[in-house]
């Protein structure tokens, strides 16, 4: 889990800068920066603790060793994330619908690869 964070910080310097980039997702990243920085509402700081209570059910799911519940867990976070973007950024919130299936995919398929091969061991 710490090397998926680790990555996920460090992404930024691991993919060159697009040469072009939608306008959909200049706004959504726009829309982003405005939340991020607008005032922190009590309702906005229990959507926050969606984070860490996200990362603990992942925590718990790998602590079993039950790779459905992580699954689960993985799959609710990215829809989770996909619903708040469309339904609080509109049209250009559905710029992140792809990336992040493509991610999410990705993300399942080295999660079901790593317990296979640690079931083999």
């Amino acid at each position: 889990m710490m090397i998926s964070i680790f990555a996920l910080f460090t992404s930024m310097f691991w993919f060159p800068k697009p040469e072009i980039v939608s306008e959909d997702v200049i706004a959504f990243l726009e829309f982003e920066k405005e939340y991020l920085y607008s005032d922190w509402s009590v309702s906005k700081q229990l959507l926050a603790l969606t984070i860490p209570i996200s990362l603990i059910a992942l925590g718990m799911a790998f602590w079993k060793r039950s790779v459905v519940m992580g699954i689960g867990v993985v799959v609710l976070m990215a829809t989770g994330k996909m619903v708040w973007s469309i339904q609080n950024a509109g049209e250009s919130g559905k710029s992140i619908i792809i990336p992040a299936i493509l991610g999410l995919l990705i993300c399942c398929g080295l999660i079901y690869y790593g317990f296979r091969r640690l079931e083999k061991k």
